[in-house]
């Protein structure tokens, strides 16, 4: 039986080719222990780690000291704080830096904070449908307590996300936390029904309505008797002009006389009524540009809510700051942009790429996907302070703020600088010029002129 092997004068290059083979081996072991980062946050490409914006510079601002001549009262004030979108997931209410303390501590002094909950407090990321994954536990509404947050609206595109069983637990949770909601239920009577609770100090009683205008009918109820929404729904008419057909686009009639008789019955049974109106009118593709304009049409249902008994009425959706209307002496906020803008949720979706090609970001010729950053406008935005007074309003106060666009803060509010601060309270004013609303600068924020 013949054997098999390598010849004395052939031993030199076996022992060289297997060294080449060894060493091809421990490289291709090196690549196997560095895999892909599971998290986003760990990329070093995302916009967790990778800072391409100047920072800042650093100033030297008494945020406790401001903050704390603002929160004066007299006896009988009432104050509600209003923000925009929350997509919320991460813990920030440990933030120990003044000027997001500061912020958080203005929500927590408030009788009530308002803002629209953009996500899903539910125990079942198996039941999510879309993409995005704007979820976080049941025991998170601990967290949303803790900024201050105690009255959100929830009719709007991402209540849903989880399904009927998803909605069930998030407003459970809510109800747990003590924390009043409106515009969602188990039912559609009671997803319009308002959301009412009582002010510590006060005989006055507050209600919250909600609604949702998208750009369909896509999240209109099928089932009354089952978890709905509070929808006011898209119509579009044909018109004949100058001998073309064009198309007419606006609010359900039928839908928004539905919203002035809620507005009407909840008025009647509170003293205080804030109406909140998830209005997705225009696109968001930023080739598009920037909608910060309501859409004619689309003012409609605000300027009704107001004239069937609403004290206030905010608008949340568009994701940039819109103009301030004082209608019939009580004020209109057509959209206070974001406030929370946790929408990557890294551990979740952990392809930073994906986001960065995203519609809603903006695309610079030449420039790297990597490069990309949300609008300027879409991370900018302001607080809303209300202050009523034997159920008059006294003081509409705007608070500018900046939320982080990159750095492991990303999505993460702080009261604004001297020179960004001014940026937004001139953008108040040049968006609210249209509507007769004059906003006067205080410094450090801005108020609203009453009439």
């Amino acid at each position: 039986m013949a054997r098999t092997g390598i010849s004395h004068r052939n031993r030199p290059l076996a022992a060289a080719l297997l060294a080449l083979a060894a060493g091809a081996g421990a490289r291709e072991g090196l690549a196997q222990t560095a895999p892909p980062p599971a998290v986003a946050k760990d990329d070093p490409r995302s916009v967790y780690q990778r800072r391409i914006q100047p920072r800042e510079p650093a100033e030297r601002i008494d945020w406790p000291g401001r903050i704390g001549e603002l929160l004066k009262e007299e006896p009988g004030d009432l104050v509600i704080t209003a923000v925009g979108d929350m997509i919320f997931n991460q813990p920030i209410s440990h933030l120990a830096d003044p000027d997001r303390a500061g912020l958080f501590r203005l929500m927590q002094e408030a009788d009530l904070a308002y803002g629209n909950m953009e996500f899903s407090l539910n125990d079942r990321p198996d039941l999510q449908r879309p993409f995005y994954n704007f979820r976080a536990g049941r025991d998170f509404r601990w967290e949303l307590a803790r900024t201050g947050i105690n009255l959100v609206s929830m009719a709007n595109n991402h209540a849903l996300d989880f399904g009927p069983e998803g909605l069930r637990e998030c407003l459970q949770a809510l109800d747990h936390a003590n924390i009043t909601h409106a515009g969602a239920g188990t039912t559609l009577a009671e997803a319009r029904a308002p959301g009412r609770t009582e002010v510590a100090g006060h005989k006055t009683s507050v209600a919250l309505l909600s609604y949702m205008r998208y750009w369909t009918a896509k999240y209109r109820t099928k089932d009354p008797s089952g978890p709905s929404l509070a929808t006011i729904d898209p119509a579009v008419i044909l018109v004949a002009k100058d001998g073309k057909v064009e198309k007419a686009e606006g609010p359900l009639e039928s839908d928004v006389k539905a919203m002035e008789d809620d507005v009407l019955l909840a008025k009647r049974r509170s003293d205080v009524l804030l109406v909140s109106l998830h209005n997705h009118d225009v696109t968001h593709h930023r080739a598009y540009g920037i909608q910060d304009r309501t859409p004619p049409n689309e003012e409609i249902m605000f300027r009704r809510a107001i004239e069937a008994g609403a004290d206030f009425v905010i608008g949340t959706g568009p994701h940039v700051l819109r103009g301030i209307e004082i209608h019939k002496g009580r004020p209109i906020f057509y959209s206070l942009g974001d406030f929370i803008y946790q929408y990557r949720t890294p551990d979740r979706i952990p392809v930073d790429l994906i986001h960065q090609r995203d519609i809603e970001m903006p695309k610079v010729p030449n420039g790297s996907v990597w490069d990309r950053r949300d609008s300027r406008e879409v991370m900018e935005t302001v607080m809303v302070r209300l202050t009523l007074s034997l159920g008059k309003l006294k003081r509409i106060q705007l608070l500018p703020i900046t939320i982080d666009d990159e750095g492991p803060l990303y999505g993460v509010p702080k009261l604004a600088g001297t020179r960004r601060g001014g940026e937004i309270i001139a953008l108040m004013q040049r968006l609210s010029e249209p509507y007769g609303t004059k906003i006067v600068s205080k410094g450090w924020y801005a108020e609203v002129d009453l009439p």
